[in-house]
C-alpha cells in the first residue's frame, strides 16, 4: 500500500534513486550519479525549515517532494526544489500525491503558499494540481 511519508533519513538513499530514475528520462535524460543525487537530496534539507514527503510503497521510496521555508515580508513561502516519481509510477496520481501530503503538513506550521521553478514540459500537471503561474521570471547566466 502507498503511503506519503514526512521524509527521514533512512529515506535518503531511496530518494537518491527515485531522483536518480526520473531525471534519467525524457525531458531531462540527465545522468546522476547516486553522489551527485545524495548532495542535491542533502543540500536542500540543510536549508532553513526544510522537510518534504516520501512516496513510499512496501518499504521502497519511488518518488519524492521537497524544499524548504522562504521567509518573506508577510507571510512564509514553501520552495519546492524537488518533486519526482520513478517513471513507471509517473501518471497515476503520486505526484499530485506528494503535493496535497507536503500542503498538508505545510499548513499544520502555518504555511499556505508553495512556489517552485518548472520546465515547459510539466506546466500542464503544475496547473492540473491548482498551482497557477507567478508573475516572477527565473534569469539564468552560465559564465
Amino acid at each position: 500500500m502507498m503511503e506519503y511519508l514526512p521524509i527521514e533519513q533512512h529515506h535518503l538513499p531511496g530518494l537518491a534513486g527515485a531522483m536518480m530514475a526520473a531525471y534519467d528520462k525524457a525531458p531531462w535524460n540527465e545522468n546522476w550519479t547516486e553522489e551527485r543525487a545524495m548532495r542535491r537530496i542533502r543540500a536542500i534539507l540543510s536549508n532553513y525549515q526544510s522537510c518534504g514527503m516520501a512516496a513510499v510503497e512496501d518499504g521502497k521510496v519511488f518518488g519524492g517532494v521537497l524544499g524548504y521555508v522562504d521567509p518573506y515580508a508577510e507571510e512564509d513561502f514553501f520552495f519546492v526544489s524537488e518533486l519526482f516519481v520513478m517513471p513507471e509510477y509517473q501518471k497515476k496520481g503520486y505526484g499530485k500525491g506528494l503535493l496535497l501530503a507536503l500542503e498538508k503538513e505545510l499548513s499544520k506550521a502555518g504555511v499556505h503558499v508553495t512556489q517552485l521553478i518548472s520546465i515547459d514540459d510539466n506546466l500542464g500537471f503544475y496547473h492540473a494540481s491548482g498551482m497557477g503561474k507567478d508573475s516572477v521570471n527565473v534569469m539564468f547566466k552560465r559564465f
